[in-house]
């Protein structure tokens, strides 16, 4: 049930005119392309920097001090010392890791469902455009065989087997075909911008075409397998999920950081000679170790634990909610192409040649006068209608398979 298998065609060059674009190119290209997606990616290296962060230990520290007891006056001689310290935070280092490590595989998740809401995207964009170039396919031929109607009536009232009246209205309607093709070109042009900006390459729009020959395969699906397969792949689910892991390392951060902390400290001291004559001494050094440890009466505010509690659980309700949210779409997916399908199924290509054959043969009666403009112009309305149907619900079921596969995760 992969997206892929809508369109069974030859992998084509992205933004290639030589050839038809499938829809896996097209989906490849905005994947590689699209400069939302590109940011997006971003974020997975910066959570592996962070993460790579997390793991510093602290700096020890390095002290210098000199002292001058009035050396000068008084001879009491001087002092030189110095100390490295290092400070033990136990568990903080570990909490922040954990933490770390969480967001990166956050940034995933959320990457992933990126590409799969981009994926969908352009399968939509993908299968607008070819509805609008099948439309403006449609349209062109239309208004060539109204243009070849006039004038075959303007050559037949100039040796009088054709009513003016008649050549008048032939060409009108010739006229208003032509509008017709060229408001549908146009739409065809909008149409594939709007997928060339997705692909990267707007400039590139006058040259993409969608592959309208390739054959459609649409399988019939069931909405309970719909929606286990979305809640085991969904990767926005994956995210809330791992939103909640994040927010319970969080917790656990917060936790560590009211854990006492210990900060040791080794020294050494250097007296000069003291040479005062009440109190002499001679020059020595010592060596000293110590120990600070802080009260922690802040630890009886407990306003940041407290919140980080309630983030917590307010992730995992939105978690809970995300799951059934997405059962629910998946079973809306389903049901929705299963009646795209089914639409499909009625105005299938046979019924579209065949109110082509009788609009051809319409077109031909007129010509040897065995119809009326007014029954030609009529049955040129009920073509025209049908051939949209057709069209429509080939782009409908079409978008409805790529949005039960976004919804399954796929």
């Amino acid at each position: 049930m992969k997206i892929s298998a809508i369109i069974i065609a030859a992998l084509t060059p992205v933004c290639a005119c030589a050839a038809p674009l499938s829809l896996d190119s097209c989906v490849r290209a905005v994947a590689q392309g699209n400069l939302s997606l590109a940011a997006e990616r971003l974020n997975v290296p910066i959570a592996v920097a962070e993460e790579r962060a997390a793991a510093v230990f602290n700096d020890p520290t390095l002290g210098f001090e000199y002292a001058n007891n009035d050396d000068h006056r008084m001879q009491m001689g001087q002092s030189y010392s110095v100390e490295l310290g290092y400070t033990l935070s136990p568990g903080k280092r570990a909490a922040r890791r954990s933490l770390a490590a969480g967001e990166r595989r956050l940034a995933e998740a959320l990457l992933d469902a990126a590409l799969q809401n981009m994926r969908l995207e352009a399968a939509t964009a993908y299968f607008d455009a070819m509805r609008a170039e099948m439309l403006s396919d449609v349209a062109t031929g239309m208004a060539r065989s109204m243009a070849d109607i006039a004038r075959g009536d303007s050559l037949g009232a100039a040796i009088g087997q054709v009513r003016p009246v008649d050549a008048s209205a032939t060409r009108i309607a010739a006229r208003v075909a032509a509008a017709e093709a060229a408001a549908a070109t146009a739409e065809m042009h909008n149409a594939r911008l709007a997928l060339a900006t997705l692909m990267g390459c707007p400039e590139k729009a006058a040259s993409i075409s969608t592959d309208t020959a390739a054959g459609m395969l649409f399988p019939a699906v069931n909405g309970a397998e719909a929606a286990e397969m979305a809640v085991e792949r969904r990767a926005d689910l994956r995210a809330a999920i791992r939103s909640a892991n994040v927010a319970e390392n969080q917790v656990k951060v917060e936790k560590a950081e009211r854990k006492m902390e210990f900060e040791l400290a080794l020294g050494y001291n250097y007296n000069t000679e003291v040479r005062n004559e009440i109190a002499p001494a001679p020059r020595f050094g010592g060596i000293s170790v110590g120990v600070t440890i802080p009260l922690k009466f802040s630890n009886s505010n407990k306003g940041a634990l407290t919140a980080a509690r309630l983030r917590h659980e307010q992730a995992q309700l939105q978690a809970a909610q995300a799951a059934q949210e997405v059962r629910s779409q998946a079973l809306a997916a389903a049901e929705s192409y299963s009646q795209a399908r089914a639409a499909w199924l009625e105005l299938d290509e046979s019924l579209m040649l065949e109110a082509r054959s009788i609009y051809n043969a319409y077109a031909d009666s007129y010509r040897h006068g065995d119809v009326s403009l007014v029954e030609l112009m009529d049955m040129r309305e009920r073509y025209a209608e049908v051939v949209k149907m057709h069209i429509d619900a080939r782009r409908d079921v079409a978008v409805a398979y790529a949005t039960l596969q976004a919804a399954c995760g796929l």
